[in-house]
């Protein structure tokens, strides 16, 4: 798309990139789904908020084992996931799960960035409010940030702490308290459950919605994180028929 110069919070800022979809965290959830949106032709980028490639996904304390059940297999095999089997308990390396699902999202023609400070963007709409994009800076030898507006009509907030939900919730006054983590169930699909629209173009998922609604954790079971990012692009494909009528939030003139 054509750049655009916009305005937010006084500043004049410069849109040079525009996605289907924005992925916020590279950890199991975050991969997932955007290896199935990209699959399903979907323009996409991963953005991870750490320096690293989700740190979180591999120092969960789960050793160099992360256990699975049979309804990832096939989509970890596609992806080239070796699978294991231990007294007939089925895992992977965290590692490798990292390393081959970026790999996929790089050749399916996906973008992965990480080291970045990021807040939503809003856009008002004849039915209220929705997601715009994100306002994104890119961190420098020096620590200072470029302002630049990534633009996308969904974003997808996969991280491990609700990293852009808790900034959408405050925002928008929107009647929804993040409760924190539940207690660790392992193999609790319940974050699967509740990965959904929160508002209209944007959508919680695995750790992120845990956070928010205070789901049990599936340690030391990484299926449901998996499922929830397979989920939340399903989700993307459905669409949204809801709308969100605040008033227009402080950030956007």
């Amino acid at each position: 798309m054509p750049s655009q110069v916009l305005r937010v919070k006084g500043e004049s800022v410069l849109m040079s990139r525009n996605y289907d979809v924005i992925i916020i965290g590279a950890g199991y959830t975050g991969l997932a789904a955007a290896a199935s949106l990209l699959e399903n032709r979907y323009n996409v980028i991963v953005i991870e908020p750490e320096p690293g490639l989700s740190q979180y996904t591999y120092y969960a304390g789960l050793g160099d084992k992360a256990y699975i059940d049979d309804s990832v297999v096939d989509f970890l095999t596609k992806s080239g996931v070796k699978i294991f089997s231990d007294n007939d308990k089925k895992w992977i390396r965290p590692l490798e799960y990292i390393v081959k699902l970026s790999s996929r999202i790089l050749d399916l023609g996906g973008e992965i960035i990480v080291n970045t400070d990021l807040e939503p963007l809003f856009s008002p709409g004849g039915t209220g409010i929705t997601i715009a994009g994100i306002i994104i800076r890119e961190l420098n030898e020096h620590m200072l940030g470029d302002k630049e507006i990534i633009g996308s009509r969904i974003v997808i907030d996969a991280t491990a702490n609700g990293y852009l939900t808790g900034m959408v919730l405050d925002r928008l006054k929107i009647g929804v308290v993040s409760e924190g983590l539940g207690p660790t169930i392992p193999g609790s699909q319940e974050l699967v459950e509740r990965t959904y629209w929160l508002i209209p173009g944007f959508i919680v998922a695995g750790m992120s919605a845990a956070m928010i609604y205070s789901c049990s954790q599936p340690w030391p079971y990484v299926s449901p994180l998996i499922q929830s990012g397979i989920r939340a692009s399903e989700l993307v494909r459905t669409g949204y028929n809801g709308y969100v009528s605040n008033p227009l939030p402080p950030n956007v003139i």
